[in-house]
């Protein structure tokens, strides 16, 4: 027989539904934006010199070298970002941005300061 105590569990896992770091600090989710970036842009310049040289090769080249490159200069852009923001800030800043980049701003938005501290006599 076990009591409710041995059932409890002693301690809070803070970290339990954050999302996982992948590489350098990045979660699985920015990882992608910075690959997928860098990818499209490297895409783009190798269309660009294909049309100039003839060389078709240029343009999956480029596309995987600046994927890998966006990569490795993305992770230090992204911890500069992170660096003593709230856990999903980043996130939160990137779906704020598209909004109002593709909708013409529809969330709502409250410019101030949050406090969590408890205010006695109010």
């Amino acid at each position: 027989m076990s009591t409710s105590v041995e059932e409890d569990i002693a301690f809070l896992p803070t970290r339990l539904n954050r999302e996982a770091t992948v590489y350098g600090g990045m979660t699985v989710t920015e990882f992608g934006i910075s690959a997928v970036i860098g990818f499209v842009i490297g895409l783009i310049v190798g269309l660009f010199l294909w049309i100039l040289t003839g060389f078709w090769l240029l343009m999956p080249a480029l596309a995987m070298l600046l994927c890998i490159v966006t990569v490795l200069i993305g992770k230090s852009v992204v911890a500069r970002m992170k660096r003593g923001k709230p856990e999903a800030y980043l996130n939160r800043l990137i779906e704020v941005k598209m909004d109002n980049w593709l909708s013409g701003g529809r969330f709502i938005e409250r410019d101030g300061f949050w406090a969590t501290r408890r205010q006695w006599g109010k």
